[in-house]
């Protein structure tokens, strides 16, 4: 009986090197958060190349349009299947993957995780309940304008929240769609099921001063998932999107640091880097700051009612703006003869 071995002699110059090489290098997919797009995980991305990953920033079914009703079309199961896709693409040329994703995309990438083999999941502000009062005001509200203009960015950088605004304002992403928020909201009892299955190592980002998404949904992502390695860090600099706030680059050094210790575990080493467990590092901002004075406290806590309010009013002016808007477009259209 004969046996046909393949081996790199048999192939082209180069060619098996090269895939061989390929094999042994680990792969990332970076899954940005509802409404956003490619440009959320940017920056992560350069990181991470510049690391020696192979990075795949997906970009997820109905964003990045210049149309954003197109989010109307999709639902939650077509953004899981693109996940889902391109972490099989990606297992046929790494030997070692893992999902990384931020806010929608952190709960994607969990819901992934409980479902395919990864060998580490990073959830960075992933949502679980949110609030008890969201899904029936969206649904109240979707009645009265299918969406809303939304200038406030939840970053606390003034410098990157005028940047990100900026470049949110190029690509027309100003609006939210509330069917795309109800199909999030919908999706998150599916996910509450799926997280026991969550077998993979796993580090879970929260940021304490977070107004989207309240930091017990991290805290309790982390308790139900069964993974035996598995990490919590809370940031006490950032709001809502960590990516592009204060603490952006502890955020990537943590994630990169995560990465790479997991690879280096599958015999995967990613040259140039340390393989210390730089995440469990004890320094700012991942230990809560000294506490202050009294007359400090008072004083920040003034400034972040202030934000609050701000951000508050301004959300609610955009949304009745809107509604008139669209009350009055519609009545012009059944006035006109």
């Amino acid at each position: 009986m004969a046996f046909l071995f393949s081996t790199s002699a048999d192939l082209p110059e180069g060619k098996g090197t090269e895939e061989t090489r390929r094999k042994e290098e680990a792969g990332v997919v970076l899954v940005h958060g509802l409404n956003g797009s490619r440009y959320d995980m940017q920056e992560l991305e350069v990181y991470l190349r510049a690391r020696g990953l192979q990075v795949v920033n997906l970009l997820l079914p109905g964003h990045g349009e210049e149309d954003v009703t197109r989010l109307v079309e999709v639902g939650w199961r077509d953004w899981v299947e693109a996940v889902r896709s391109e972490l099989q693409a990606l297992k046929h040329r790494c030997a070692a993957v893992f999902l990384v994703g931020h806010s929608l995309g952190g709960a994607l990438v969990l819901y992934v995780a409980a479902q395919e083999a990864v060998d580490g999941v990073v959830a960075m502000c992933a949502p679980l309940h949110l609030y008890s009062w969201t899904l029936p005001f969206i649904r109240l509200a979707r009645r009265l304008m299918p969406r809303i203009r939304w200038a406030w960015e939840d970053i606390r950088d003034p410098a990157a929240r005028y940047a990100y605004s900026r470049q949110r304002f190029k690509q027309s992403h100003q609006w939210r769609v509330l069917a795309a928020i109800e199909n999030l909201l919908e999706f998150l009892p599916h996910l509450r099921q799926a997280l026991p299955a969550v077998t993979a190592p796993a580090l879970i980002m929260v940021a304490r001063h977070d107004h989207v998404v309240p930091p017990r949904d991290g805290r309790a992502i982390y308790h139900q998932i069964s993974s035996p390695e598995k990490y919590l860090i809370t940031f006490h600099r950032s709001y809502h999107l960590i990516t592009k706030d204060y603490d952006r680059e502890e955020v990537f050094e943590k994630t990169a640091a995560f990465l790479t210790e997991q690879a280096h575990k599958r015999g995967v080493v990613i040259q140039g880097e340390n393989h210390q467990r730089a995440w469990q590092q004890a320094g700012t901002p991942f230990e809560p700051p000294p506490v202050p004075g009294l007359q400090t406290r008072c004083w920040r806590w003034c400034q972040q009612q202030w934000q609050l309010t701000s951000m508050r009013t301004a959300q609610f002016a955009q949304c009745f703006t809107s509604w008139a808007a669209l009350v009055y477009t519609q009545t012009a259209k059944k006035l006109k003869p």
